[in-house]
């Protein structure tokens, strides 16, 4: 059985290692594959550490663990999007990745619910997220948890240019709910 739990600095790489390998498995495909060669582990390490060690209430990490490794996560604070505040979505799930061999096991139903109640125990009623308008999985996951179509975006990169849409959900106790906590 898989256990949630917040992560600590000492997560950093061991997220690191998950957000990479989610990204080559998700978006092969999706996005141009320089992005995805360009991915390093490390990089994303001193990353995790330097937001796992700001260490600011608002704001948190989730892990999903099998044994001793993390095989997923995710994380959560205030919107950073203007337009989905005044939309009334004033919390946001910045990330959400869970390696794919844990796919369809409940995970991201546990992982979102962890931080659902967060941002609840942090005075948001509602909270969105961003996803690659071509991501068919993860949308259709959001849309099990009833997300609503919140927005869309272009995303300029470099030379790259991502079309996203925003699912948010109103009331995060119902997301509590729907993801089985």
């Amino acid at each position: 059985m898989e256990t949630i739990r917040q992560a600590s600095e000492a997560d950093a790489h061991a997220i690191a290692r998950v957000h990479v390998a989610a990204w080559r498995e998700t978006y092969a495909g999706l996005v141009p594959g320089e992005m995805i060669k360009r991915l390093d582990v490390r990089q994303r390490a001193e990353r995790w550490r330097a937001i796992l060690s700001a260490r600011e209430a608002a704001t948190a990490t989730f892990v999903a663990c099998e044994g001793n490794g993390v095989i997923g996560f995710s994380s959560c604070g205030a919107q950073r999007d203007a337009g989905l505040v005044n939309l009334g979505f004033s919390g946001e799930i910045s990330a959400i990745y869970i390696l794919q061999r844990m796919h369809r096991r409940g995970v991201g139903r546990r992982l979102m619910s962890a931080a659902a109640s967060h941002l609840v125990s942090q005075d948001h009623a509602g909270a969105a997220l961003w996803v690659l308008s071509k991501n068919s999985l993860a949308r259709g996951f959001y849309e099990r948890l009833k997300g609503e179509v919140a927005g869309e975006r272009i995303d300029r990169r470099d030379a790259y240019s991502l079309r996203e849409i925003a699912y948010g959900w109103r009331d995060l106790r119902e997301l509590i709910v729907r993801s089985g906590a």
